[in-house]
């Protein structure tokens, strides 16, 4: 007995083993399409439509196209950008300020 298998599933194999060969074919093409349609259904990364990612995405981050929440943290990032973009700013004119300077010894 194949492991895993029921007797009555082993007897159906059984009985396939039995047919003539183009018969054997045909029933072994069919079993590999139910097969593979099983597998598919089983997958844990079924198929999503967009809507149904943006959904659960928006409930993940608890933002929604247009909403406050989402609008504020563009906000917060355009903030920090431009917090980070100034201290650069600022970082580069004290560089450029130290070298224009005589050092000191």
């Amino acid at each position: 007995m194949v492991q895993g298998m029921s007797t009555k599933a082993q007897a159906i194999l059984e009985e396939f083993k039995a047919l003539p060969t183009q018969e054997f074919q045909a029933v072994w093409q069919q079993v590999n399409r139910m097969a593979a349609e099983s597998e598919k259904s089983a997958s844990p990364f079924a198929h999503v439509s967009d809507e149904e990612f943006v959904a659960a995405l928006d409930e993940v981050t608890g933002c929604t196209v247009g909403s406050n929440s989402l609008q504020q943290l563009l906000n917060d990032r355009r903030r920090d950008r431009e917090h980070d973009e100034a201290w650069l700013e600022a970082r580069k004119r004290e560089r450029a300020g130290l070298a224009l300077q005589p050092s000191a010894r």
